[in-house]
Protein backbone atom coordinates (compact mmCIF):
# COMPACT_ATOMS: atom_id res chain seq x y z
CA UNK A 1 0.00 0.00 0.00
CA UNK A 2 1.52 3.34 -1.03
CA UNK A 3 1.92 6.33 1.25
CA UNK A 4 -0.93 8.25 -0.34
CA UNK A 5 -3.34 5.35 0.28
CA UNK A 6 -2.12 4.98 3.87
CA UNK A 7 -2.67 8.69 4.49
CA UNK A 8 -6.23 8.52 3.14
CA UNK A 9 -6.94 5.40 5.21
CA UNK A 10 -5.70 7.13 8.35
CA UNK A 11 -7.97 10.08 7.59
CA UNK A 12 -10.92 7.70 7.32
CA UNK A 13 -9.96 6.09 10.63
CA UNK A 14 -9.80 9.56 12.21
CA UNK A 15 -13.22 10.37 10.72
CA UNK A 16 -14.62 7.15 12.21
CA UNK A 17 -13.27 7.92 15.66
CA UNK A 18 -14.45 11.54 15.42
CA UNK A 19 -18.06 10.62 14.69
CA UNK A 20 -18.13 7.84 17.27
CA UNK A 21 -16.70 10.15 19.92
CA UNK A 22 -19.14 12.90 18.96
CA UNK A 23 -22.00 10.56 19.78
CA UNK A 24 -20.38 9.39 23.00
CA UNK A 25 -19.68 12.98 24.11
CA UNK A 26 -23.30 13.99 23.56
CA UNK A 27 -24.79 10.89 25.18
CA UNK A 28 -22.27 8.78 27.17
CA UNK A 29 -24.71 5.94 27.78
CA UNK A 30 -22.14 3.42 28.99
CA UNK A 31 -18.73 3.32 30.63
CA UNK A 32 -15.58 4.20 28.73
CA UNK A 33 -14.31 0.60 28.42
CA UNK A 34 -17.08 -0.70 26.10
CA UNK A 35 -16.72 2.48 24.03
CA UNK A 36 -12.95 1.97 23.62
CA UNK A 37 -13.60 -1.65 22.65
CA UNK A 38 -16.16 -0.52 20.07
CA UNK A 39 -13.80 2.17 18.77
CA UNK A 40 -11.03 -0.38 18.15
CA UNK A 41 -13.33 -2.69 16.19
CA UNK A 42 -14.55 0.27 14.14
CA UNK A 43 -10.91 1.11 13.38
CA UNK A 44 -10.40 -2.48 12.20
CA UNK A 45 -13.52 -2.33 10.02
CA UNK A 46 -12.60 1.03 8.49
CA UNK A 47 -9.06 -0.07 7.69
CA UNK A 48 -10.25 -3.31 6.08
CA UNK A 49 -12.89 -1.62 3.91
CA UNK A 50 -10.69 1.21 2.65
CA UNK A 51 -7.42 -0.73 2.74
CA UNK A 52 -8.75 -3.31 0.31
CA UNK A 53 -9.86 -0.59 -2.12
CA UNK A 54 -12.68 -3.03 -2.87
CA UNK A 55 -15.06 -0.31 -3.99
CA UNK A 56 -12.65 0.78 -6.72
CA UNK A 57 -12.81 -2.61 -8.45
CA UNK A 58 -14.86 -3.44 -11.51
CA UNK A 59 -15.51 -6.92 -10.13
CA UNK A 60 -17.24 -6.60 -6.75
CA UNK A 61 -18.34 -10.19 -6.32
CA UNK A 62 -17.82 -12.18 -3.11
CA UNK A 63 -15.07 -14.23 -4.80
CA UNK A 64 -13.30 -11.00 -5.76
CA UNK A 65 -13.48 -9.89 -2.13
CA UNK A 66 -11.76 -13.06 -0.91
CA UNK A 67 -9.10 -12.74 -3.62
CA UNK A 68 -8.40 -9.20 -2.46
CA UNK A 69 -8.12 -10.39 1.15
CA UNK A 70 -5.57 -13.05 0.21
CA UNK A 71 -3.24 -10.36 -1.15
CA UNK A 72 -3.54 -8.04 1.85
CA UNK A 73 -1.78 -9.43 4.93
CA UNK A 74 -2.49 -6.35 7.06
CA UNK A 75 -6.20 -6.54 6.33
CA UNK A 76 -6.18 -10.24 7.25
CA UNK A 77 -4.93 -9.30 10.72
CA UNK A 78 -7.74 -6.79 11.19
CA UNK A 79 -10.27 -9.35 9.92
CA UNK A 80 -8.95 -11.80 12.52
CA UNK A 81 -9.40 -9.20 15.27
CA UNK A 82 -12.94 -8.49 14.08
CA UNK A 83 -13.89 -12.17 14.15
CA UNK A 84 -12.15 -12.83 17.47
CA UNK A 85 -13.48 -9.82 19.36
CA UNK A 86 -16.96 -9.43 17.87
CA UNK A 87 -18.60 -11.93 20.30
CA UNK A 88 -17.26 -9.92 23.26
CA UNK A 89 -18.53 -6.72 21.67
CA UNK A 90 -21.99 -8.19 21.16
CA UNK A 91 -22.03 -9.24 24.81
CA UNK A 92 -21.00 -5.79 26.04
CA UNK A 93 -23.07 -3.63 23.70
CA UNK A 94 -26.71 -2.61 24.08
CA UNK A 95 -29.34 -3.68 21.56
CA UNK A 96 -29.45 -0.07 20.33
CA UNK A 97 -25.78 -0.27 19.34
CA UNK A 98 -26.07 -3.75 17.81
CA UNK A 99 -29.03 -2.62 15.70
CA UNK A 100 -27.11 0.40 14.38
CA UNK A 101 -24.04 -1.75 13.63
CA UNK A 102 -26.18 -4.17 11.61
CA UNK A 103 -27.63 -1.28 9.57
CA UNK A 104 -24.14 0.07 8.83
CA UNK A 105 -22.96 -3.40 7.76
CA UNK A 106 -26.04 -3.86 5.57
CA UNK A 107 -25.52 -0.48 3.88
CA UNK A 108 -21.88 -1.37 3.22
CA UNK A 109 -22.87 -4.67 1.60
CA UNK A 110 -25.60 -3.35 -0.67
CA UNK A 111 -23.35 -0.45 -1.68
CA UNK A 112 -20.52 -2.63 -2.94
CA UNK A 113 -21.89 -5.97 -4.08
CA UNK A 114 -23.24 -6.74 -7.51
CA UNK A 115 -27.02 -7.21 -7.20
CA UNK A 116 -27.58 -9.81 -9.91
CA UNK A 117 -31.20 -10.37 -8.89
CA UNK A 118 -31.93 -6.85 -10.19
CA UNK A 119 -29.67 -6.92 -13.24
CA UNK A 120 -26.31 -8.42 -14.19
CA UNK A 121 -23.60 -5.92 -13.26
CA UNK A 122 -26.00 -3.74 -11.25
CA UNK A 123 -24.44 -1.99 -8.24
CA UNK A 124 -25.96 0.73 -6.09
CA UNK A 125 -22.62 2.52 -5.98
CA UNK A 126 -23.09 3.26 -9.69
CA UNK A 127 -26.57 4.74 -9.30
CA UNK A 128 -26.97 8.51 -9.48
CA UNK A 129 -27.04 10.11 -5.99
CA UNK A 130 -28.04 6.82 -4.28
CA UNK A 131 -24.38 5.95 -3.68
CA UNK A 132 -23.80 9.30 -1.94
CA UNK A 133 -26.88 8.90 0.26
CA UNK A 134 -25.79 5.39 1.31
CA UNK A 135 -22.30 6.64 2.15
CA UNK A 136 -23.74 9.55 4.12
CA UNK A 137 -26.12 7.33 6.10
CA UNK A 138 -23.48 4.69 6.88
CA UNK A 139 -21.04 7.27 8.23
CA UNK A 140 -23.68 9.40 9.93
CA UNK A 141 -24.94 6.37 11.86
CA UNK A 142 -21.59 6.27 13.66
CA UNK A 143 -22.85 9.22 15.73
CA UNK A 144 -25.83 7.15 16.91
CA UNK A 145 -23.54 4.17 17.47
CA UNK A 146 -21.23 6.21 19.69
CA UNK A 147 -24.17 7.57 21.69
CA UNK A 148 -25.93 4.18 21.72
CA UNK A 149 -29.29 5.87 21.43
CA UNK A 150 -31.60 6.99 18.62
CA UNK A 151 -34.16 8.88 20.68
CA UNK A 152 -31.91 11.67 21.95
CA UNK A 153 -32.67 14.83 19.92
CA UNK A 154 -29.14 16.23 20.12
CA UNK A 155 -27.76 12.93 18.81
CA UNK A 156 -30.31 12.88 16.00
CA UNK A 157 -29.41 16.45 15.04
CA UNK A 158 -25.71 15.56 14.83
CA UNK A 159 -26.58 12.40 12.90
CA UNK A 160 -28.46 14.43 10.27
CA UNK A 161 -25.67 17.04 10.18
CA UNK A 162 -22.96 14.42 9.69
CA UNK A 163 -25.02 12.56 7.07
CA UNK A 164 -25.65 15.67 4.96
CA UNK A 165 -22.04 16.81 5.22
CA UNK A 166 -20.74 13.40 4.18
CA UNK A 167 -23.16 13.29 1.24
CA UNK A 168 -21.68 16.63 0.12
CA UNK A 169 -18.15 15.38 0.83
CA UNK A 170 -18.65 12.18 -1.16
CA UNK A 171 -19.86 14.19 -4.17
CA UNK A 172 -16.76 16.37 -3.89
CA UNK A 173 -14.65 13.22 -3.99
CA UNK A 174 -16.60 12.16 -7.09
CA UNK A 175 -15.56 15.46 -8.66
CA UNK A 176 -11.93 14.46 -8.14
CA UNK A 177 -12.66 10.96 -9.59
CA UNK A 178 -14.49 12.38 -12.63
CA UNK A 179 -12.29 10.72 -15.28
CA UNK A 180 -12.14 7.36 -13.47
CA UNK A 181 -15.92 7.24 -13.02
CA UNK A 182 -16.49 7.89 -16.74
CA UNK A 183 -14.37 4.84 -17.57
CA UNK A 184 -16.14 2.67 -14.99
CA UNK A 185 -19.59 3.83 -16.15
CA UNK A 186 -20.49 5.13 -12.68
CA UNK A 187 -23.43 7.55 -12.73
CA UNK A 188 -22.09 10.13 -10.29
CA UNK A 189 -23.58 13.56 -9.72
CA UNK A 190 -20.72 15.40 -11.53
CA UNK A 191 -21.08 13.13 -14.57
CA UNK A 192 -24.88 13.36 -14.82
CA UNK A 193 -25.21 17.08 -14.02
CA UNK A 194 -21.81 18.25 -15.22
CA UNK A 195 -19.39 20.26 -13.11
CA UNK A 196 -21.19 23.52 -13.94
CA UNK A 197 -24.36 22.48 -12.09
CA UNK A 198 -22.77 20.22 -9.49
CA UNK A 199 -21.28 23.01 -7.39
CA UNK A 200 -24.51 25.04 -7.00
CA UNK A 201 -26.21 21.80 -5.92
CA UNK A 202 -23.45 21.21 -3.36
CA UNK A 203 -23.98 24.68 -1.89
CA UNK A 204 -27.73 23.99 -1.60
CA UNK A 205 -27.14 20.62 0.10
CA UNK A 206 -24.62 22.25 2.43
CA UNK A 207 -27.14 24.93 3.43
CA UNK A 208 -29.75 22.25 4.06
CA UNK A 209 -27.63 21.27 7.06
CA UNK A 210 -29.23 24.22 8.85
CA UNK A 211 -32.50 22.25 8.96
CA UNK A 212 -31.03 20.10 11.77
CA UNK A 213 -31.80 23.07 14.01
CA UNK A 214 -35.46 22.10 13.63
CA UNK A 215 -34.56 18.90 15.48
CA UNK A 216 -32.38 20.48 18.17
CA UNK A 217 -32.18 24.27 18.34
CA UNK A 218 -29.84 24.65 21.33
CA UNK A 219 -27.30 27.49 21.18
CA UNK A 220 -24.33 25.13 21.02
CA UNK A 221 -25.84 23.34 18.02
CA UNK A 222 -26.30 26.68 16.26
CA UNK A 223 -22.56 27.35 16.62
CA UNK A 224 -21.66 23.86 15.41
CA UNK A 225 -23.92 24.04 12.35
CA UNK A 226 -22.79 27.57 11.41
CA UNK A 227 -19.08 26.73 11.56
CA UNK A 228 -19.51 23.46 9.65
CA UNK A 229 -21.58 25.06 6.87
CA UNK A 230 -19.00 27.84 6.50
CA UNK A 231 -16.16 25.31 6.44
CA UNK A 232 -17.81 23.16 3.77
CA UNK A 233 -18.75 26.22 1.67
CA UNK A 234 -15.05 27.15 1.59
CA UNK A 235 -14.09 23.62 0.53
CA UNK A 236 -16.72 23.58 -2.23
CA UNK A 237 -15.37 26.85 -3.65
CA UNK A 238 -11.77 25.65 -3.46
CA UNK A 239 -12.64 22.42 -5.29
CA UNK A 240 -14.61 24.40 -7.89
CA UNK A 241 -11.41 26.31 -8.69
CA UNK A 242 -9.14 23.24 -8.59
CA UNK A 243 -10.89 19.86 -8.64
CA UNK A 244 -7.59 17.97 -8.64
CA UNK A 245 -6.38 19.33 -5.31
CA UNK A 246 -5.87 16.43 -2.88
CA UNK A 247 -5.75 18.91 -0.01
CA UNK A 248 -9.33 20.10 -0.60
CA UNK A 249 -11.03 17.11 -2.25
CA UNK A 250 -9.61 14.57 0.21
CA UNK A 251 -7.71 15.79 3.29
CA UNK A 252 -9.72 18.81 4.46
CA UNK A 253 -12.92 17.35 3.08
CA UNK A 254 -12.60 14.18 5.20
CA UNK A 255 -11.50 16.25 8.21
CA UNK A 256 -15.01 17.75 8.31
CA UNK A 257 -15.91 14.83 10.60
CA UNK A 258 -13.12 15.80 12.99
CA UNK A 259 -14.25 19.43 12.87
CA UNK A 260 -17.75 18.35 13.93
CA UNK A 261 -16.30 16.56 16.95
CA UNK A 262 -14.05 19.50 17.91
CA UNK A 263 -16.96 21.94 17.71
CA UNK A 264 -19.27 19.66 19.74
CA UNK A 265 -16.49 19.19 22.30
CA UNK A 266 -16.00 22.96 22.61
CA UNK A 267 -19.61 24.17 22.60
CA UNK A 268 -21.54 21.26 24.15
CA UNK A 269 -21.59 21.78 27.91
Amino acid sequence: MNRKRIKINLLFVLATLSLLTTGFWIHPGESILPFLFLAYLCICGTWVVYGLEYNKRNDNSISSLFKALKKKKGQQLFIFHLILLSPFLLYMMSWHAIFVMLIIAFLGLIYSLELKFINVGFQLKKVFLIKNIIIGLAWGLLVLLGGKNYENYALLACFFLATLQIVVGSILRDVADFNFDIKSNTKTVPIILGLRYTFPLLHVLNLLSAFVLLVWSATWMLFVVSFVIGWKALIIEKVRRDNHSILWTQTLNILTCTLIFILVFIFKK
